[in-house]
């Protein structure tokens, strides 16, 4: 059987995949269509399935689907489980993940598997087990997030098996897409420098949702243990948050100082001083996986760290 060949746009969320993750990341062409593609960790399939299995078959990761982006998940029951599982202890990640690339796509929608749909329903049907939340309007859209942030983790992916039979009965139970962008800015750039930077900036954007994907620690327990690393050096408990290059100007709001992870655990971040930075409550929040740098290992004191400032668009 003769492998499709990746469209060009594909290939560079491919790349820069690979280049987050620090190894090659994997493409695949959903069985019947050459305008679908997944592409995803190779690890997924080991996660799931074992050492030995095959990535054949997988979808969970990025969606390619005729013109749009998406971060998506379908009758893959592991990363269902470990997403829920995670966004519980992070719901932001779900407002971040959209709003990191909304510059390049003009529609916002999310729909998901919902317990509570397919409790109401009472039917077996995929279609009677999905929430959709979806606007033109970014406020409009980010303000029903918000107000659904805290519940949603808890109404994902509904305790049921997945049938086997038929178009779209298959991911009954575990669906999860959220919209990121159009494909067109991507596979139409008219250089492979601003294709291949598109493709980065989805992939950032979809990072908060990806690193869902696999096991977690409490965040709680992994800041205590950066914190008692920064601890054993010494230095002063104060804000640094004046210190990161291009951050927002914003003033500390005299809340508690925190030791926070300039990479962060989800994302392969150490717990060692050298990635740790002192920020206040409201400074945590904001910089929340927007920080690359870190503290030169020879030198503490010195900070290194740049704040990832993404285009945005004026609100419509």
């Amino acid at each position: 059987m003769t492998e499709i060949e990746a469209p060009r746009g594909v290939t560079f969320l491919k790349d820069a995949l690979a280049e987050r993750l620090g190894r090659p990341a994997a493409t695949r062409a959903v069985k019947g269509s050459s305008s679908e593609w997944y592409i995803f960790d190779p690890c997924f399939a080991v996660i799931q399935r074992g050492i030995g299995s095959s990535n054949r078959g997988y979808r969970s990761g990025i969606l390619v689907s005729h013109s749009e982006i998406f971060f998506s998940n379908v009758h893959s029951p592991t990363p269902a489980k470990l997403l829920k599982t995670n966004l519980k202890q992070r719901p932001e990640s779900l407002i971040n993940a959209a709003e990191g690339c909304r510059h390049l796509r003009n529609y916002h929608y999310l729909h998901y598997s919902s317990r509570k749909a397919s409790s109401k329903s009472g039917t077996k049907k995929y279609i009677d087990t999905l929430r959709v939340i979806e606007s033109r309007n970014w406020k409009i859209f980010k303000e029903e997030l918000e107000a659904n942030l805290g519940g949603i983790a808890y109404d994902l992916f509904p305790e049921l098996p997945n049938s086997g039979k038929g178009i779209g009965e298959t991911c009954r139970g575990t669906y999860f897409s959220l919209l990121l962008a159009d494909y067109k800015h991507i596979e139409l750039s008219k250089s492979d420098e601003t294709a291949a930077q598109l493709a980065a900036e989805v992939i950032d954007a979809a990072w908060y949702l990806f690193s869902c994907l696999y096991p977690w620690e409490s965040p709680k327990k992994r800041d205590a243990s950066l914190r008692r690393a920064m601890l054993s050096k010494p230095g002063l408990l104060n804000c640094e948050y004046s210190k990161i290059v291009g951050a927002p100007i914003s003033n500390c709001d005299n809340s508690a100082i925190e030791a926070a992870h300039i990479i962060p655990y989800a994302r392969g971040g150490s717990d060692r001083s050298w990635n740790g930075i002192w920020l206040c409550t409201k400074h945590h929040r904001i910089t929340e996986g927007k920080l690359l740098g870190g503290r030169d290992r020879s030198n503490l004191s010195e900070l290194r760290v740049r704040f990832l400032n993404h285009q945005i668009i004026d609100e419509k």
